[in-house]
């Protein structure tokens, strides 16, 4: 009798720590469900600003975008101007001459 007590506390030991790594990994289970739905979800948000972005440097955007502020008048059509890649280098070498002030000496004065 004593060795059949000892038994069951021993088998209610076990299907206690059975139960209860069962329990944990079903929470675990859980989490990573919920963590992978998160990741899909900010993946499709993801998606959905690159997309918002890609529409966003297009040139139809920005027209329209300057019509509905008033920068430009509905019959009115905007030009865009593309920079010289290599506008860095006219703007090195500015430094080299007159300053504005010299200029406009130079024009009221006359070139001395």
């Amino acid at each position: 009798m004593l060795a059949a007590a000892g038994v069951f506390a021993v088998g209610l030991a076990l299907s206690w720590s059975f139960a209860t790594v069962t329990i944990q990994e079903n929470a675990l289970a859980r989490d990573i469900d919920a963590t992978k739905a998160s990741i899909a979800s900010e993946q499709a948000r993801n998606g959905q600003l690159q997309a918002s972005l890609a529409e966003k440097k297009g040139t139809d955007y920005v027209i329209e975008k300057a019509k509905q502020l008033g920068w430009v008048w509905p019959w009115e059509a905007l030009i865009a101007v593309q920079r010289n890649p290599n506008s860095r280098d006219a703007n090195a070498a500015q430094v080299e001459r007159p300053s504005r002030l010299m200029r406009w000496i130079a024009v009221f004065l006359g070139a001395k």
